[in-house]
């Protein structure tokens, strides 16, 4: 009887002792798991990046590419993101257990963060005047001439954001447009000539290479006697060292191309010329008709003279204003009327020509 009582207490005591090592082998932490955690973007100042308290990576001003290893143990572990040299936080992010890459996109401008950039392409060109470029009403940057920048625009997904521009010195906006955070790449294109500014300036290659793409637009120097009206562009062809065109030289069948009263850009194809020596010229009429496009009076002395629209004369003065034929190439012109001096008799008259201003090299 007293070896049945002893195998009994012995059986009695392994079992507590393997119970108590198995509730031991609970009361152990878990095993911490391992994740990778990239962080990219761009900041204007330098930022510094912090895990349980400790400082992982503190890259320079610029563009943003941070990869580490993190030990995480629960799911309540945070990285935390500050001015180099700071306290105060600026964006608590929540690390997880899983999955093990782990993504943070942070664009910072200095004021606020952003989890979304967008590119944006300002490409335009001012005849005259100084430019300001806002964005959400503050100034970005400022500009006269050409202007070939591209941007970085911080935005919240979901968001949009503005940008306008204004003479320097005014208030009123000239253009305004709609930064989409949905939109990767956008662009602003404008020609500015002093007083008006006009958008959506792009240059398209021709749809048959074999022509060349000529957009353009018209400007007045005589505002008190042009018409307000819009005119025509009436191609003739023309040698390079030819002073002026002849009759018969007309592009036939008959080209017209027409520009708007309104200062806008239009476009058009043109064929190609008879031969390498020649350029095309080009009359100016009212629109539809053969018409001048002004009444007379100082400082045009139109009734009188033999020279009309339509009629393909260009006199010595604009003989290096021809539009030279590139097969294939895009073209930006602002064309403006203009006036020579008639000796014999003495008078100012107008002369259907006009002057180039050849704008393509600032929108390729």
């Amino acid at each position: 009887m007293k070896l049945k009582i002893f195998t009994l207490f012995l059986i009695s005591a392994v079992t507590t002792l393997s119970l108590s090592c198995r509730k031991a082998e609970l009361l152990q932490p878990e095993t911490a798991k391992i994740i990778q955690l990239n962080i990219t973007g761009a900041s204007d100042v330098a930022l510094e990046y912090l895990y349980k308290d400790s400082i992982i990576a503190s890259p320079p001003a610029g563009g943003i590419n941070v990869k580490t290893l993190l030990s995480v143990k629960d799911g309540n572990s945070t990285l935390k993101v500050r001015k180099k040299g700071t306290t105060e936080i600026l964006l608590t992010k929540a690390i997880t257990l899983a999955p093990f890459d782990q993504n943070i996109s942070i664009f910072y401008d200095g004021t606020k963060i952003y989890n979304g950039s967008v590119s944006l392409a300002i490409k335009g060109y001012a005849l005259s005047g100084e430019l300001e470029f806002l964005l959400d009403g503050n100034l970005l940057f400022s500009a006269t001439g050409a202007v070939n920048k591209p941007y970085s625009i911080l935005i919240d997904k979901g968001t949009t954001r503005e940008i306008s521009i204004r003479k320097k010195g005014e208030t009123a906006i000239l253009l305004t447009k709609t930064i989409e955070s949905t939109i990767a790449q956008q662009n602003i294109g404008y020609f500015f000539d002093g007083t008006k500014l006009v958008d959506n300036v792009k240059l398209d290659l021709p749809v048959n290479p074999a022509n060349m793409m000529l957009t353009a637009k018209f400007e007045t120097t005589f505002p008190n006697q042009f018409k307000n009206v819009d005119v025509d562009l009436i191609f003739y062809t023309r040698l390079k060292t030819a002073s002026n065109t002849t009759v018969g030289s007309k592009v036939l069948p008959e080209i017209r191309f027409t520009l708007p009263k309104n200062g806008a850009f239009n476009s058009i194809e043109l064929p190609p010329l008879p031969g390498p020596n020649y350029i095309y010229s080009f009359d100016i009429a009212e629109k539809g008709t053969n018409n001048e496009p002004y009444t007379s009076g100082s400082p045009l002395v139109l009734a009188g003279y033999t020279l009309k629209p339509n009629e393909g004369r260009i006199t010595s003065a604009f003989a290096d204003n021809g539009i030279n034929f590139e097969a294939g190439k895009s073209k930006l012109f602002v064309i403006t009327d203009a006036r020579t001096i008639v000796t014999s008799p003495a008078r100012n008259v107008y002369v259907s020509g006009g002057r180039l201003t050849d704008l393509s090299q600032y929108f390729q």
